[in-house]
């Protein structure tokens, strides 16, 4: 005879479905426990490294003076036919980016990882496997100097993956010293308690091994507290450093101890301090994504922090075809910054790996133009996300923002294949652009050059111009003698601005106007104008 099932009796069995998957949840091992081999294990990290000693390399350049490229090796350029990108594709390709005017380079994550972005390393003394190999890094740095471009990298250093030694040894023996490189509780009240991004943030491998990771299951926060985790850390930067590496991007560099601003100010003053007793002349590049105020206080502690606020506004300032509060807004953040440290060093970007591709939100060449011409003339220290000076397209997640890079629309073997490719090939591909004289790549050829060849762009101080029309973006920049006034409409239709009389020379313009030009009181330009004037 079946039993009729009633709603009270549904509800008892909801429970203790609920019940079991708690129990389950926190007294049973889960995935994130790796099987452990203590010899193995042990191995792993007694390890010696292979020494490096750095080439000499001198250059004339500041920060300032030079312009970045951000690279997921993964997708830029395969040098042995695996479809995976690796270091020897990057050093194949040095040419290209001298050429198109990069005297910087910042590799994301090369460390060995189980991830494909390398975000949760599993080894720092290694590169992944499909990437290469050390002896790879070295000559790719030395290469990049020959051509005077610096070389950064990714130093993930707020957590480790789960596949490290360290934290298997943490996880598996609670005597060693490892224990205490990681966060660990008993507390099952934890799992409930939210961090500054709203995850949870407490992750439970058992009732015993409850451990901190604020981004991931897979991430595990190392513990700074401990002497012993700052040490390895400092030898990480010091190993790289002396092969030759010129700074590092710090990856979320605002958690190290999150919420806890004056803890991590006084560990990045710290780790900077010892990075330049390595190199004097090495510099820290912090990612602190947030609002101004926030990032101003770590201008405090690090050389440099990317300019968030600043991305969006210009971005947003060119889609909406309004540049009312650019200026103003600008203006307000150097003051900001200012007000901490007076020398900072700021570094702007319109795009990176963790946001929808500039192409894909602007829409057009021409805004992309307009968007590119304000980052290369603005104060600053210009980053270009791959594939931005070629206009790729890109909507998250994540992979679809990191596509290969595409070198050639007809012969595959000459772009990576590791993912599918979304982007059109006939419009972005570099062979292609190349030879169109009007293309994305050369404008951002023509533009870097400009920068490069004009002190005020590069270490001018930044003055909005008064102008009525807040179609048009219009600002001077001003270096010793030199002075240079920059002109920008967006819209698709002509605007006209008011000034004081100006006589220059021309220094570009997208409508290939050349020479002299003498403004008496007012300025016309044609839609999508952009104008830089060297001024008498």
């Amino acid at each position: 005879m079946k039993k009729k099932l009633t709603l009270r009796t549904i509800s008892i069995y909801i429970f203790t479905a609920i019940v079991i998957g708690l129990i389950v949840f926190l007294f049973l091992p889960r995935s994130t426990k790796t099987k452990y081999d203590k010899e193995a294990n042990e191995k792993l990290l007694n390890v010696t490294h292979k020494s490096y000693t750095p080439v000499s390399y001198s250059t004339n350049k500041s920060y300032k003076d030079r312009t970045f490229y951000e690279i997921f090796v993964a997708s830029f350029n395969d040098s042995n036919g695996d479809g995976l990108g690796d270091l020897k594709g990057v050093e194949q390709k040095l040419d290209y980016l001298k050429d198109l005017g990069v005297s910087g380079i910042w590799l994301m994550p090369i460390n060995e990882s189980p991830s494909y972005h390398g975000y949760d390393v599993s080894d720092y003394y290694s590169v992944r496997k499909k990437y290469g190999t050390m002896d790879d890094l070295y000559s790719l740095i030395n290469e990049a100097h020959k051509r005077d471009i610096a070389v950064y990298m990714d130093l993930v250093i707020n957590h480790t993956s789960t596949k490290n030694p360290w934290f298997i040894e943490s996880l598996n023996n609670k005597d060693s010293k490892y224990r205490d490189y990681y966060l660990w509780t008993q507390d099952s009240n934890k799992l409930s308690e939210y961090s500054s991004i709203n995850t949870m943030p407490w992750r439970a491998i058992s009732k015993d091994n409850i451990y901190y990771g604020i981004f991931a299951e897979d991430m595990p926060d190392l513990n700074y507290d401990n002497p012993n985790v700052r040490k390895e850390v400092k030898d990480i930067a010091k190993y790289y450093l002396d092969m030759g590496m010129d700074g590092f991007r710090l990856d979320a560099a605002r958690h190290i101890y999150d919420g806890e601003l004056d803890k991590n100010l006084k560990w990045w003053k710290e780790f900077n301090s010892y990075v330049k007793s390595v190199n004097k002349n090495a510099l820290l590049v912090g990612e602190v994504w947030d609002k101004t105020e926030v990032v101003a206080d770590y201008l405090t502690a690090l050389d440099s922090c990317f300019n968030f606020d600043l991305s969006t506004d210009i971005v947003n300032s060119v889609k909406d075809n309004n540049f009312k509060d650019l200026a103003s807004s600008y203006t307000s953040m150097q003051s900001v910054a200012q007000s901490k440290n007076k020398d900072y060093l700021d570094s702007t970007f319109l795009g990176n790996h963790d946001m929808n591709r500039v192409m894909s939100t602007l829409g057009s060449v021409d805004k992309c133009k307009t968007a590119a011409a304000i980052l290369l003339t603005l104060p600053g220290t210009p980053y270009i996300y791959y594939g931005e000076e070629t206009g790729m397209t890109g909507v998250k997640p994540d992979e679809k923002i990191r596509e290969p890079f595409i070198w050639d629309d007809k012969d595959k073997s000459k772009n990576t294949s590791w993912t599918a490719i979304s982007n059109d090939n006939k419009s972005i591909a570099v062979n292609l652009e190349e030879k169109n004289k009007d293309s994305l790549l050369n404008f951002y050829k023509d533009l870097i050059k400009l920068r490069n060849d004009t002190p005020a762009l590069r270490l001018g101080s930044f003055e909005a111009l008064n102008t009525d029309n807040p179609k048009v973006f219009s600002f001077a920049r001003k270096y010793k003698d030199e002075n240079i006034s920059v002109f920008i409409n967006s819209n698709d239709d002509d605007q006209t601005i008011s000034l004081s009389p100006t006589r220059g020379t021309i220094l570009y313009s997208s409508q290939g106007l050349s020479g002299n030009i003498d403004i008496s009181k007012e300025l016309k330009l044609k839609k999508g104008d952009i104008l830089i004037i060297k001024n008498n």
